[in-house]
């Protein structure tokens, strides 16, 4: 029983020097990661127990901001109220409260926040206070989730020219190495009437500035543009020329498939099965 004891305590005492190692960067960026994961979890099970559509007056959404402070659908809610009542400075106001109260570790809801501001900017500021909002939220976010977050606001806005200055002069410029940036501005100009054209000339860009292992997914991702915004038949032969490359993607078989059966075309379908 002392030898058990023994091999017990011996046991506890090593799981307590493993405990106490340093973990290596890689393992110490993976459990930050988890926690952040639980973190943002514990966040949305509690906005979903939040009912922001109950808040009707100003004492109302102070109260909900207080009772849940890191949930950027409240202080969203929040600009939104004073917003609807012409109040656009109460708003801006409200948007850097959320700023200075969300917990620092919760960067996606802080950029939230960030994207509110931001359209906020664009309906009822100027050119310079929208730039002057995003500089700001750069300076203490990831640079290329601002900008992304931006790109966005003025994609849906139709504000073309000052999106493709967005994309030329900072996202495509400092993130050239990013599938994201590049599959994102293709998006775009892809949807926009008259610059599909474009749209392939960036992707033989985009080719010759990725990494070569992010080169397939990339392909893939213009090739369905041009079944939903192009030429279908461009797609099939994109489709049909990185899979002559790659014949054992089955990811890459599964969504060109798909697109075939979406064209209605039964032939091309059943051959592609065949195959």
């Amino acid at each position: 029983a002392v030898v058990s004891t023994q091999s017990t305590g011996e046991e506890e005492e090593k799981g307590k020097e493993e405990e106490a190692k340093p973990l290596s960067k890689s393992a110490a960026k993976r459990e930050a990661k988890r926690r952040k994961i639980e973190e943002e979890e514990k966040l949305r099970s509690a906005e979903r127990k939040t009912d922001t559509t109950a808040a009707e007056t100003e004492e109302d959404f102070e109260r909900l901001v207080a009772a849940s402070p890191d949930s950027s659908a409240s202080w969203v809610s929040f600009m939104a109220y004073w917003l609807g009542r012409g109040n656009v400075e109460r708003a801006r106001t409200v948007a850097k409260r959320a700023f200075d109260t969300i917990n620092y570790r919760l960067e996606s809801e802080k950029l939230n926040v960030w994207s509110a501001l931001f359209n906020l900017e664009n309906s009822f500021g100027t050119s310079d206070s929208l730039m002057s909002s995003c500089q700001a939220a750069a300076a203490v976010n990831d640079p290329k989730a601002v900008f992304t977050r931006l790109a966005a606001v003025l994609d849906k806005s139709h504000k073309f020219e000052e999106l493709d200055e967005i994309y030329s002069s900072v996202l495509l410029k400092k993130h050239r190495r990013s599938r994201n940036v590049w599959c994102g501005y293709g998006t775009s100009l892809a949807r926009q009437e008259g610059r599909m054209s474009e749209a392939r000339e960036l992707l033989t860009k985009a080719l010759k500035s990725l990494p070569k292992h992010k080169h397939v997914r990339t392909i893939s991702h213009f090739a369905q543009l041009e079944y939903k915004h192009g030429e279908p038949a461009k797609g099939a032969t994109m489709f049909e020329n990185v899979l002559t490359s790659y014949p054992g993607r089955l990811d890459l078989w599964s969504v060109y498939l798909d697109k075939t059966i979406a064209q209605g075309d039964h032939e091309q379908t059943r051959l592609l099965m065949d195959r």
